[in-house]
């Protein structure tokens, strides 16, 4: 059981599930039904989140959401009216004018990282808004493709929370994901598009990986927390921050090699 504080969100949540259920989609757990309009309820699925270090959780997981974009053939998600487009360009530029706002206390937590950080992510968004790329057929977007969202029992996998599900280009999502978990994977792009044929869709948009997206993400999170709780997360900071910088310059020539 879960309650929204947000009455909206919770009667999107229900839409989707609902929607889903129409189409029998195995993909995710129903909800029960009940009039309480902030209240949702699913039964328990004992399961475990997937670990993206790991080959086969990945493939779950990508099989998951690619099964979930392709529901647009079955659903009009745009005709339900209670998804929001999703635009992946400008929320990354509004994030990195966040973080250029809060210099003064990122700088005490970055040093020098901060001026490579904001180099490679200005680079990153000037590419973006120079090279057109094809666009897509809108489908619903999970939104949240954190591992803990993915949920596995045996070789049954389940998408949870989608509290922040919207509408927009499937590859924006993979992108996001391909974020996640090359951290976890030393960065291996190329095994990774090897691996997983669904990631070829993002193959126009391999040049979004340049943008140190976790980083910034959790950097302006970070400003968020109590003094013990910045204490605590330091060391991770640093060491995402230390992975990226060892692995930017092999990943952009990753990136060159896919795109020619």
């Amino acid at each position: 059981m879960k309650y929204y504080e947000d009455g909206f969100i919770a009667q999107k949540v229900k839409m989707i599930h609902h929607e889903l259920e129409k189409i029998q989609f195995p993909y995710h757990i129903s909800i029960e039904e009940n009039e309480e309009p902030h209240i949702i309820k699913q039964r328990w699925f004992d399961g475990k989140s997937v670990d993206y270090k790991r080959f086969e959780h990945q493939h779950f997981a990508i099989h998951a959401l690619q099964k979930l974009h392709e529901t647009k053939e079955q659903i009009n998600w745009d005709e339900t009216g209670m998804l929001s487009l999703y635009r992946l360009p400008e929320k990354w530029m509004r994030r990195f004018e966040r973080f250029i706002t809060n210099e003064r206390e990122l700088r005490r937590l970055l040093k020098n990282n901060y001026d490579d950080l904001v180099k490679h992510a200005s680079y990153a968004l000037n590419l973006m808004a120079q090279r057109t790329v094809p666009s897509e057929n809108k489908t619903i977007l999970h939104g949240d493709v954190v591992h803990h969202n993915v949920m596995l029992r045996g070789e049954e996998v389940k998408l949870i929370d989608f509290d922040l599900a919207s509408l927009g280009e499937a590859s924006d999502e993979i992108i996001l994901w391909l974020h996640r978990v090359m951290p976890q994977t030393k960065y291996e792009l190329q095994q990774a598009m090897n691996d997983h044929p669904y990631l070829q869709i993002v193959q126009p948009k391999l040049h979004y990986l340049n943008y140190p997206n976790e980083i910034l993400r959790e950097c302006l999170f970070y400003l968020k927390l109590s003094d013990r709780q910045k204490i605590a997360c330091y060391p991770f900071i640093q060491s995402i921050v230390y992975e990226w910088l060892k692995h930017k310059d092999t990943l952009a020539e990753q990136i060159e090699i896919l795109q020619n």
